[in-house]
């Protein structure tokens, strides 16, 4: 699962806690981890180890996991405006990352570049391995709909997507739902799919955005969970 828990999940733990527990995943990236206590608390709560991964910013990373955590390595580059955190489990290797926020035409350079540091990490690894995280940006082939005048949008970004796609990671959600829109951001006022689950080397067999379980007051974002086999 990835889920941005949307500020550390502030008030909101009890239904985050729901939310994750209604899906019972094994592993679940988190970003907006601004409360480190908070998220070992959600953690602890779910019965799940808490890996955190510090940021270039306030807005960290975490993954919580039901399985042994093998190694974790925090790759906080410095081309990222957050960080991009791995941990290893039963043989796969999984990062977690935040793409920088921002909804015009100088973020998505930002994302690119991001994503350009992101790939070479990641091209260092031999063997099945997952990315997940809000990405800011949507599939290339995705629609969208018309946002809420206060998100502001002038462009959406489009190109970060393009590029992990053309590096042969899968998008699991799409390959899974073709025709299904999938949009998880906002929560209140769904007009984009931002959160994503990629593959490389290990196949999807089922891909959802969870929408039930009090979903929708958790965060402003629906999170995704993919069985990946």
């Amino acid at each position: 699962m990835t889920y941005n828990i949307r500020d550390g999940g502030k008030g909101r733990l009890p239904l985050l806690e729901t939310v994750i527990r209604s899906q019972s995943p094994d592993l679940v990236g988190l970003q907006e981890v601004t409360d480190r206590r908070a998220a070992e608390t959600l953690a602890g709560r779910l019965g799940m180890e808490y890996v955190h991964g510090d940021a270039n910013s306030p807005f960290g990373v975490g993954w919580l996991s039901g399985r042994p955590v093998d190694r974790a390595e925090n790759h906080r580059l410095p081309e990222l405006a957050k960080t991009l955190l791995e941990v290893e489990s039963v043989g796969v290797r999984l990062f977690a990352t935040h793409l920088v926020h921002g909804r015009d035409r100088a973020s998505e350079r930002a994302r690119v570049r991001e994503v350009g540091a992101i790939l070479d990490v990641l091209g260092r690894v031999d063997g099945p391995h997952v990315l997940v995280g809000d990405l800011n940006a949507v599939h290339p082939d995705d629609d969208v709909g018309a946002p809420p005048p206060e998100e502001g949008v002038e462009h959406v970004s489009r190109e970060p997507l393009r590029l992990l796609l053309q590096a042969g990671y899968v998008d699991a959600f799409r390959a899974l739902h073709p025709s299904d829109r999938g949009w998880t951001y906002l929560a209140n006022y769904p007009w984009a799919r931002l959160d994503h689950v990629l593959a490389n080397g290990i196949e999807p067999s089922t891909a959802a955005v969870v929408k039930a379980a009090s979903a929708g007051e958790a965060s402003d974002h629906f999170p995704v969970v993919v069985d990946l086999r």
